[in-house]
């Protein structure tokens, strides 16, 4: 059965994935008579229901069954994302943070910290760390001099665009526009050029999260016309970020955002910018890092897209990722070849593959797509395994 087939009441109790009704209620701040009425196939009023979905890290359209869902978020993460998106929007506001701040350079350390929680996919302390890191980082641009006021934009920024990566994984889209947004802001007032490009790019991989093929296609490929580093220039961080544009067009234009051959053409200037770089590089030791190994994981992200599956192949035999590639690219590329084996109706492989992913990236899988679009597809392999790989996932219930 597809999720749109279900009833609101079975789709409640699946999103509600072990909590209570009693913890489910309390979360939303409505009674639990409510959500037992939901559950009996009954109604209740829209701002009862706008409430129960957000306790739920979804949205209405979920829950009406609309749309699938495209997470699977525990209690704990749930709690964190309530929390980011409170510190973010206070953060932007300029809300004072009760503690004292930390130096820049102490608020930098928290960020690489919360970085590496990211790619990871330590959610639920990412979300702790951007919480309490948030209102700190505003706090202490607000109070910086102006010698100071440069890193500590610089600082804040780079906060907003975690958080914006964060919220994205949980699929909350309008958090992560917002947090892009207020990032942006501070890097124009800044006069930083470049983290504003960065930004931007980010913002276009969001686009692309939410269907916005067309959306980020044109921003990706507008900002990378506006930063293009010249042929004599050598500056890693530039070229990360550019890297980082280009490649986003190219993927966007493969889902649609473009043609075929427009998206060909930007996954040459990717591979170029890889090459010049030589080897993996992230603008300010922050965010995805750009080189010659994340350019091949994203041509076979488009090679699948395009339906090219020869190139996928020879790109499966020929490339070789390290620990220079982080954790959640290096699981989406192990996705990416789940695929292909099952576009090649290699039944086992392609389960063997992604029950690799589920291993080494237990966290991160469980907030994807593109797992439930594969286990869907594994017409050869038993139901005890599927059933096994649909747990592992966190496959809600209907996408098969």
């Amino acid at each position: 059965m597809q999720w749109s087939e279900y009833t609101t009441a079975e789709r409640l109790k699946a999103l509600r994935n072990g909590m209570t009704q009693e913890q489910l209620a309390e979360a939303a701040e409505v009674s639990v008579g409510v959500v037992r009425k939901l559950e009996r196939g009954g109604t209740a009023s829209l701002p009862s229901l706008l409430s129960i979905a957000s306790a739920l890290g979804t949205d209405i359209a979920v829950l009406f069954g609309q749309q699938a869902p495209r997470r699977s978020m525990d209690r704990d993460e749930r709690a964190a994302l309530r929390s980011l998106s409170g510190a973010t929007h206070d953060a932007a506001l300029g809300i004072p943070a009760e503690a004292e701040p930390g130096t820049v350079d102490e608020l930098r350390a928290v960020l690489q910290d919360a970085d590496a929680a990211y790619w990871a996919g330590r959610y639920t302390e990412l979300g702790v760390l951007l919480g309490a890191l948030l209102p700190e980082a505003r706090a202490r641009y607000d109070a910086s001099n102006t010698d100071e006021k440069a890193a500590a934009a610089g600082v804040l920024a780079d906060v907003f665009q975690t958080a914006a990566m964060a919220a994205n994984v949980w699929g909350s889209r309008d958090l992560a526009y917002a947090a892009l947004t207020y990032g942006r802001q501070i890097a124009v007032q800044a006069g930083d050029d470049l983290r504003d490009a960065h930004l931007a790019a980010t913002t276009a991989w969001v686009n692309l999260r939410d269907g916005r093929t067309a959306q980020g296609f044109s921003l990706a490929a507008t900002q990378a016309d506006r930063i293009e580093p010249k042929m004599s220039e050598h500056d890693p961080d530039r070229l990360a970020v550019y890297g980082q544009l280009v490649t986003n067009a190219a993927v966007a234009a493969s889902r649609g955002g473009s043609s075929a051959e427009t998206a060909r053409e930007y996954l040459s200037q990717a591979h170029a910018v890889g090459a010049r770089l030589g080897s993996e590089h992230a603008r300010g030791g922050h965010a995805q890092p750009y080189g010659p190994l994340y350019a091949a994981t994203q041509a076979m992200s488009i090679a699948v897209a395009l339906g090219d599956i020869p190139g996928a192949l020879r790109l499966m035999d020929t490339v070789k990722l390290d620990d220079t590639v982080p954790l959640a690219t290096r699981a989406r590329y192990g996705l990416d070849m789940a695929l292909t084996h099952v576009e090649c109706r290699r039944w086992d492989q392609a389960a063997d593959t992604l029950e690799a992913v589920c291993g080494m990236a237990p966290g991160w899988v469980q907030h994807q797509m593109l797992p439930g679009v594969i286990i869907s597809r594994l017409a050869g392999v038993s139901v005890g395994r599927l059933r096994g790989l649909a747990h592992a996932a966190g496959v809600p219930l209907g996408v098969r």
